[in-house]
């Protein structure tokens, strides 16, 4: 499970540094799947896929964004990666 974390912490972070050539839908696909096979840790992977979907959301405004929003939402899904990677230790 940490594996799939890390994997997707590391799409996160290409995301963000290059919104145009990473999708973040196979991100969300693989904690989704994760989600159903380590259903005890649901809650925290469900927190996570939440915030991966609402910096999915955010990468059209990353561009042209004058405010914080798009940060933000990457800050959130990074910290809720991070929450999942620590309860899986």
């Amino acid at each position: 499970m940490k594996e799939i974390l890390e994997q997707v912490m590391q799409q996160l972070e290409n995301a963000y540094n290059n919104p145009e050539a990473v999708d973040l839908d196979q991100a969300i696909s693989q904690l989704q799947s994760a989600k159903e096979q380590y259903g005890d840790k649901g809650t925290m992977l469900e927190d996570a896929i939440i915030a991966l979907t609402q910096a999915k959301h955010s990468m059209a405004q990353m561009e042209t964004a004058e405010d914080a929003g798009p940060s933000e939402a990457f800050g959130q899904a990074h910290n809720a990666l991070e929450q999942a990677m620590k309860s899986f230790q």
